[in-house]
């Protein structure tokens, strides 16, 4: 076993990230459903960390785990990036929320005591909301090797097709459904095209910040809190999803366009020094 996951590391990451979450997703969360929140969803998006763990350990050694543990707090790139993660994303977010008919005018300021509670809100989010248990996986592990073997814009989209797939068992909890399209094919859609654009935008700052982990999940954090902010303070487009997928989409497009499907990406430099001599197809 331990021979066939090395000979196929890219396969092996996310049979192990899909079988870990699904498993957990269907069992815990539709079938069987556990009261709360926080451990109801929390374990199950464990699957990519785990996946990357595991493999990185196999491939690279008690070595290549410290590399790889040091990449997630890779926090010294230009300040730049920071203003791209931490408010550019937010931003464009809020701005695509605006443009919604009829949003404007139900615009509820929030209060001070909220606003003060923002920071809190996103560490929360950042930890238990997903970037935290998955941009280790996705970015981390997946995204280099995609790289590496298929180019940086085409091992982007395929990544981004397999983050939105898996998510699809959740589309069977009614919840989890609601706020993310509901379970049709133009909500499964627009969540995928959602998912390739974010993909494209977190590559590029992936790649310009040296394969800097930290700043994918900031990205990542970033885009799940905007969610929850637009909802609060534009309450007539709460769980709007199609706004900001057609400015992620734009972006994601003019990101392309001028950088030639690159995305900074250059096959001559390694952009992630955890990534071992063995061969990664």
């Amino acid at each position: 076993m331990t021979a066939l996951l090395r000979r196929q590391p890219q396969f092996a990451f996310f049979a192990i990230a899909f079988a870990w979450t699904w498993t957990f997703v269907i069992v815990f969360l539709i079938l069987i459903p556990l009261p709360d929140v926080i451990v109801r969803t929390t374990p199950g998006d464990f699957g990519p960390l785990i996946a990357a763990l595991v493999m990185t350990g196999l491939l690279a050694g008690r070595s290549g785990v410290k590399t790889f543990l040091r990449r997630m707090v890779q926090w010294r790139v230009g300040w730049a990036w920071y203003v791209v993660a931490l408010l550019a994303v937010p931003l464009l977010y809020v701005v695509s929320i605006a443009l919604v008919p009829g949003a404007l005018a139900s615009f509820k300021a929030p209060d001070l005591v909220t606003i003060l509670t923002y920071p809190l809100f996103y560490i929360v989010l950042l930890a238990i909301g997903g970037p935290l248990t998955e941009e280790p996986g996705w970015r981390g592990f997946a995204l280099p090797r995609l790289q590496e073997r298929w180019g940086p814009l085409a091992g982007t989209v395929l990544l981004g097709l397999l983050w939105a797939a898996w998510h699809l068992p959740n589309y069977f909890r009614p919840d989890w459904s609601a706020v993310n399209g509901g379970l049709s094919f133009s909500g499964i859609a627009t969540f995928a095209v959602a998912a390739i654009s974010f993909s494209i935008l977190i590559t590029w700052v992936y790649n310009h910040t040296g394969g800097s982990i930290l700043l994918a999940i900031l990205v990542h954090a970033s885009i799940n809190f905007s969610q929850g902010l637009t909802g609060d303070i534009f309450p007539a487009a709460k769980n709007n999803e199609v706004a900001p997928v057609i400015a992620f989409a734009v972006l994601a497009l003019v990101l392309v366009v001028v950088t030639r499907g690159k995305l900074g990406y250059h096959a001559s430099e390694r952009t992630v020094s955890a990534v071992p001599a063995y061969s990664v197809r």
